[in-house]
């Protein structure tokens, strides 16, 4: 695992050194984008209507910031956290193909297609920590511009002159590794093996004996309370 500082806008060659599990704080502008955004960028694509920011080669966040207003167009980021990005997946092939951003920032995971879409474009995920919105925020040198303010506070576009923010994490690089598989798949796996190694647990055994009989009825007592003590073990 390495640590790289980034500035904005990257390149494809920068892209192509992170791998799933790399340690990530990027430097430069960042656009915040959620549900009603994405759907305006997709729609102005399809019509080919000019978008107001330009993303190519940068980094966009899924986030609904809060934002203080000191004066007109002059605020202040309060909080920066990060949402869910799955929900966004079925929008990222126009937004990736359409205004060429190299790195999307959020939580959780992303659809198969999306995750295919990384690799062919050398685009990575990067994950943000979970309620670290405040660190975050602290991380804003300054809110540039707000775009779709008829959008509100949380789903208007936020243009952000970050200083280096993160930690993030790498959670797909663009040769298709993705972490949270691989911790599901390869570590969870090996740390259960030896959690029943050292339990002496066989892990073929059905332990599971609730579903037998209807929860919350009489013969679910019954049964309970009559199973032996060698059952139990």
């Amino acid at each position: 695992m390495k640590t790289f500082n980034i500035k904005l806008p990257t390149s494809k060659k920068e892209i192509e050194e992170l791998n799933a599990g790399d340690i990530v704080y990027l430097t430069g502008r960042i656009f915040t984008l959620r549900d009603r955004s994405h759907q305006r960028i997709d729609e102005y694509l399809k019509k080919r209507i000019k978008i107001p920011f330009d993303v190519k080669d940068g980094a966009i966040l899924h986030c609904g910031p809060i934002i203080r207003s000191i004066r007109k167009k002059e605020w202040e980021a309060v909080c920066v956290g990060a949402t869910s990005s799955s929900r966004f997946s079925p929008f990222l092939p126009s937004l990736i193909k359409g205004l060429g951003p190299r790195i999307i920032i959020g939580k959780g995971n992303l659809s198969k297609e999306a995750e295919g879409l990384l690799k062919s474009y050398h685009a990575v995920f990067l994950l943000a920590i979970g309620g670290c919105a405040a660190l975050y925020g602290s991380q804003v040198k300054r809110v540039v511009n707000n775009y779709w303010e008829d959008f509100g506070m949380a789903d208007s576009v936020w243009e952000f002159e970050m200083e280096e923010f993160g930690p993030l994490s790498v959670g797909i690089d663009c040769k298709g590794r993705n972490l949270s598989e691989y911790m599901r798949k390869v570590i969870l796996k090996n740390n259960l093996k030896k959690i029943y190694e050292d339990l002496n647990i066989d892990p073929n055994f059905d332990y599971t004996w609730w579903p037998k009989v209807p929860a919350g009825t009489a013969r679910a007592t019954e049964y309970s309370t009559s199973l032996d003590s060698e059952t139990l073990d």
